[in-house]
């Protein structure tokens, strides 16, 4: 039997960022949204969202996107801490055990590009683009631990037949709200209507905050091998997703005007499959 336990740290440095160079960040009005009261959101909703940047609608239409390094504008930061534990035993009776645990975090930080450079988008691995449709009070993103169970093992059974099997159990997919604000419910806090656009869309969940329910899955295979002569021949019978379980892996991340359709699932794990194969070896 060996036992292993690592850790790992990754830093991440030299940051790509776009800039539109034909404007300026007074160029810019801010603006705050509220989200709607929901008890399927963090805190049950209600939260004002600032951090928000229209065009003046003198600058609409002004593009020259530059690419250029975010350290020109402050610090991009990007670094992911991890730990991995594995197990491999080899007992008798032709018993395989293998497995493991494997935890991360991720943490993100453009606050030092985006604050106060609404013309500046800077990518982020959590939350997708900062800019001027995201609030910059979500530049400072980090995940919580994100773990992963997986297992392997194998038994040979009397006759020879072998029974084996997977098992793993991993985080949810992310869930982000996309909700849809119209220019009438921006317009007191900004000043003005949208200057190019009659709704704007803004995530009113910090990325990397919410995830949906952990997905199990066990796999199972049985077979049998016999050698005629110099060929060796195998059949298999395998069955995926033993336990037949339902998991979402894919959600409708987009929140709208009311909610109506927000989390309903979009692809959930495929129902459990039964096969049978044959393989020649000769």
């Amino acid at each position: 039997m060996s036992v292993n336990a690592s850790y790992f740290r990754r830093a991440y440095a030299t940051f790509q960022t776009t800039q539109n160079a034909a404007v300026a960040s007074s160029d810019y009005s801010p603006y705050c949204v509220t989200a709607l009261s929901d008890p399927r959101l963090p805190g049950g909703g209600g939260q004002k969202i600032c951090g928000l940047y229209d065009l003046n609608p003198s600058k609409v239409g002004q593009s020259d996107p530059v690419v250029t390094v975010a350290s020109k504008f402050g610090n991009d930061v990007e670094h992911w801490n991890g730990m991995d534990f594995a197990v491999n035993a080899r007992l008798q009776h032709g018993v395989l055990l293998q497995g493991g645990l494997s935890t991360g975090k991720t943490l993100t930080d453009t606050c030092g590009v985006v604050t106060n450079n609404p013309q500046v988008q800077a990518n982020s691995s959590i939350g997708g683009n900062s800019g001027p449709s995201t609030s910059t009070e979500f530049c400072h993103l980090e995940t919580p631990f994100l773990t992963q169970v997986k297992l392997l093992g194998s038994y040979t059974l009397p006759w020879t037949i072998q029974v084996s099997g997977t098992f793993q159990n991993v985080p949810g997919p992310q869930i982000a709200a996309n909700t849809v604000y119209t220019s009438a419910q921006v317009a007191p806090s900004l000043g003005r209507p949208l200057a190019s656009a009659a709704t704007v869309t803004v995530n009113v969940i910090k990325p990397g905050t919410l995830y949906g329910e952990r997905m199990s899955q066990l796999d199972v295979r049985l077979s049998k091998t016999v050698t005629i002569g110099q060929t060796r021949v195998q059949g298999m019978f395998d069955i995926y997703n033993a336990l037949n379980g339902n998991a979402v892996v894919a959600v409708n991340n987009t929140y709208g005007t009311t909610g109506a359709t927000w989390l309903v699932p979009q692809r959930i794990l495929p129902a459990r499959l039964v096969k049978f194969g044959v393989q020649v070896n000769f």
